[in-house]
């Protein structure tokens, strides 16, 4: 509606033939005088509702912005909060296997100390012919776990060179089975 009353009020100046920078002068039609002063007036006013339309937008702009952050907030929260479970199960899971692996080495423990008892109340012939065809681990264990005594006089049963390997072995166990 503004811009149809600048269009007025040029259409008119530009008929007269006198320009614009003029005084209005008495003579001339009332109408041309409403017109210049409407478009004078509205300059401003159109200006300032166009500023008012910029800022408007503009603050739309901003509002939707805000609303997309806050979303994206939430969803952050809530995978922040979903990491956080997945974390506490998989430290229950992860206390929960470390309680299992003692377990089982309490138990690998027991049978060992169940063999030492059963090979030691072996006849040491017996026993060595039986340690000669077990794994080397485990008969170095089972020896660990015997009074000196009783594990040369096995050893003295077994072969020369699988005698000498669980030698070896059981020197270089680190941590060896005694009870």
């Amino acid at each position: 509606m503004v811009l149809a009353m600048v269009k007025i009020g040029l259409m008119l100046a530009l008929t007269t033939s006198q320009p614009l920078e003029e005084p209005v002068a008495a003579s001339r039609p009332p109408v041309l005088v409403e017109a210049r002063l409407a478009v004078a007036a509205a300059e401003p006013q159109a200006q300032q509702e166009v500023a008012q339309a910029d800022l408007s937008e503009e603050l739309r702009r901003i509002r939707a912005r805000e609303e997309e952050l806050d979303r994206r907030e939430r969803n952050l929260r809530m995978l922040e909060q979903e990491i956080n479970e997945k974390l506490a199960e998989l430290e229950r899971l992860e206390t929960s296997l470390e309680q299992m692996l003692e377990e089982a080495d309490v138990l690998k423990d027991q049978k060992i100390k169940h063999l030492v008892d059963v090979y030691a109340n072996m006849r040491a012939q017996q026993a060595a012919q039986v340690l000669e065809t077990l794994d080397e681990n485990i008969a170095v264990k089972i020896l660990a776990g015997m009074r000196g005594r009783q594990a040369g006089d096995i050893l003295t049963h077994v072969n020369a060179q699988k005698a000498a390997r669980l030698s070896e072995q059981l020197t270089e166990l680190h941590a060896p089975f005694i009870e």
